[in-house]
């Protein structure tokens, strides 16, 4: 009997070690899984997309209507600098005659406001043939990044806002702008030629009305 109690006590003590030991694993496991639990980033709340947005793209049709309303655009603001200088010449043409009102145009202007055209149309005047040539083609040049391949391109914008400020003044413009439009096409050649404006000198212009 003392035997078999201490071989029931050993086997009671072993069996007690083997479960307490099954427990401690088993309460490390779960401790182990809990702090896994508490630290594992939220990842799941984000998710990353391997597609990226494609760029859209223009059709031929859409990039030929861009490039459309983007030379009748410039077209007419060229439109709009001949016309003002159109007006001054005008306005210069009739005190050069002595006149106060063109009766052609029902244009009707007081004797300063005439000198002040003829001033404004001079060579240093701000709608002056080399002003208003300059003031076009440095659009052109910054339009076009200063490229010479592109200037046919412009050449053919500017001549379309010529004629249509020459339309809105009944077919002709007054010699200044006529002027300024040769002056212009003068710098586009020598820009085609020289692959550049630096070098160009303006050759001062006779302004006759």
């Amino acid at each position: 009997m003392v035997v078999s109690s201490v071989a029931t006590k050993s086997y009671n003590a072993a069996e007690l070690a083997s479960l307490s030991s099954v427990k401690k694993a088993d309460a490390s496991v779960k401790t182990d899984a809990s702090a896994a639990e508490v630290k594992k980033p939220d990842v799941d709340t984000f998710v990353k997309s391997s597609d990226t947005p494609e760029t859209k793209k223009l059709s031929a049709d859409q990039i030929r209507s861009y490039q459309e309303q983007r030379e009748q655009s410039f077209s007419k603001m060229i439109n709009d600098i001949v016309s003002s200088q159109a007006n001054q010449g005008k306005k210069a043409q009739l005190q050069k005659k002595g006149l106060t009102k063109d009766f052609f145009t029902d244009l009707v202007v007081t004797p300063e406001q005439q000198l002040a055209a003829q001033q404004a149309i001079g060579e240093d005047g701000e709608w002056g043939v080399n002003a208003v040539a300059t003031r076009i083609v440095d659009m052109c040049v910054a339009l076009s990044g200063g490229d010479p391949a592109k200037v046919e391109e412009l050449r053919a914008a500017v001549d379309k806002g010529f004629e249509q400020a020459m339309g809105q003044w009944g077919g002709a413009l007054p010699s200044i702008c006529d002027q300024t439009h040769d002056e212009i096409n003068k710098r586009f050649d020598y820009w085609k030629e020289n692959g550049g404006l630096d070098g160009y000198e303006y050759q001062k212009a006779s302004v006759e009305e």
